[in-house]
């Protein structure tokens, strides 16, 4: 009688332990579904973000469009997205350039992308001009004189071998036609034409 009670506890046992393994199998599976519903959850909402930030600046960009479709400029002044430009075809050097262009409300011109420059660059062909542009503050760090920010030299838009402080005195910058019409360095005593710049005005 003992030895069958024993059987039965051990039986019992058995089974006690199969009911746990598959308790613990069925726990793990629903983990594992739940890990990846949740999964799909964060996929879906990233995705979701990721649309709505695109659709959000296609409509930013459209606004854009249509505002500066509302800008203008006066007589005389050219217009490229929301910039005016002024190109004086008198000559000065670059000190009385920036008088001038400050005497019209604006700036020697600050560039700022390619299709500005390469617009600017066509503005100019032909002739020397100056731009917004000088080392006279630090020699070799390129600041914008209507905001002071720093030049990141681009040097697709330099002249080959420019800037290079030629005699040590070269600190303004100029579109220089012997240069393919790219930017350089030089002394700014020297009198060119210039390019100011001011944002355009609403119709």
């Amino acid at each position: 009688l003992a030895t069958i009670f024993l059987l039965l506890a051990m039986a019992g046992r058995c089974h006690s332990q199969q009911l746990e393994h598959i308790q613990l199998s069925r726990i793990q599976d629903s983990i594992e579904a739940l890990t990846h519903v949740v999964q799909e959850l964060s996929e879906n909402v990233t995705s979701g973000i990721g649309k709505l930030l695109n659709v959000t600046a296609g409509i930013g960009k459209i606004f854009n469009l249509l505002a500066i479709d509302h800008l203008y400029c006066e007589n005389g002044w050219l217009k490229l997205r929301s910039s005016c430009y002024f190109l004086g075809k008198d000559i000065s050097n670059w000190e009385q350039s920036r008088q001038k262009c400050l005497d019209l409300d604006s700036d020697l011109v600050k560039i700022t992308r390619d299709e500005e420059y390469n617009f600017l660059r066509d503005l100019a062909k032909g002739h020397s001009t100056y731009v917004g542009l000088n080392d006279l503050q630090e020699e070799g760090t390129y600041r914008w004189v209507a905001d002071g920010t720093i030049h990141q030299i681009v040097e697709s838009w330099w002249g080959e071998g420019e800037p290079n402080n030629k005699w040590s005195r070269e600190h303004c910058i100029h579109f220089y036609k012997k240069k393919e019409d790219r930017l350089n360095d030089v002394d700014c005593a020297l009198e060119f034409r210039y390019i100011c710049e001011k944002p355009a005005q609403l119709d």
